[in-house]
């Protein structure tokens, strides 16, 4: 008889911290390059320099749990609370802001 092992998830976003708030805030931030690994390049500032096919996806596949957010008004720390960093932006807008 095979045992069925569920693993919890740790956020409902595939995504990671930078590319999230790359995502959300169009605001590229580099605190450490070794670190980082959202779209950019470890230079460049304009992320619309770096709009992708990956960019793309990740939108599309990610696009209602980040509306989702921004309309909730929470910020990043209260909504993603495992891997927000403090030098990203934090908070989100709200349905008026959409």
């Amino acid at each position: 008889m095979s045992t069925i092992l569920r693993r919890k998830r740790a956020s409902r976003l595939s995504l990671g911290p930078y590319k999230r708030s790359e995502l959300l805030f169009g605001v590229i931030r580099y605190p450490l390059p070794a670190y980082y690994t959202g779209y950019g390049d470890g230079r460049g500032t304009d992320l619309t320099a770096f709009i992708s096919d990956e960019m793309r996806r990740d939108w599309a596949v990610n696009r209602g749990a980040l509306l989702e957010f921004w309309r909730s008004g929470k910020s990043i720390y209260e909504a993603f609370p495992e891997d927000a960093l403090p030098w990203l932006p934090y908070h989100g807008g709200s349905a008026d802001t959409l």
